[in-house]
């Protein structure tokens, strides 16, 4: 099964791609949200890929608790879920994009591609959690 991450900030949106056979998340693409490009992107993705799992993360607080960053995130899922009937998850993302910067500050990768490596990073913890 093809599943698709996604790491939704502000301004762009991260993405990656996993076999659920492989459990190996690779990043695909970063897209600008400005005139809907992302929620484009993403879709003609999962129509193209034929995915069956979109995992969103979600940056939850140290205790679990939900932050004000989750509603813009799941608005933006909202308007997604409305264009596709793939099954969605979400999965706590807190400071994967900290911690994708350290993996990427050893390389010459350009910044905005930290979207799409925590997007990788999300799928990860969907797969740690699927195993347990």
């Amino acid at each position: 099964m093809v599943i698709v991450g996604i790491d939704v900030g502000t301004v762009r949106v991260g993405c990656a791609v996993a076999d659920s056979a492989a459990a190996i998340p690779f990043p695909v693409a970063v897209w600008e949200r400005a005139q809907n490009r992302a929620e484009k992107e993403i879709l003609a993705l999962i129509s193209d890929r034929k995915a069956e799992l979109l995992v969103v993360g979600l940056p939850l607080g140290p205790n679990g608790e939900r932050t004000t960053t989750c509603e813009t995130i799941e608005a933006f899922v909202k308007r997604l879920a409305k264009r596709t009937s793939i099954t969605i998850v979400y999965v706590d993302e807190a400071f994967s994009s900290d911690e994708a910067s350290r993996r990427l500050s050893v390389t010459s990768a350009p910044p905005k591609a930290i979207d799409a490596h925590a997007a990788c990073l999300i799928l990860e913890r969907y797969f740690e959690r699927a195993t347990l």
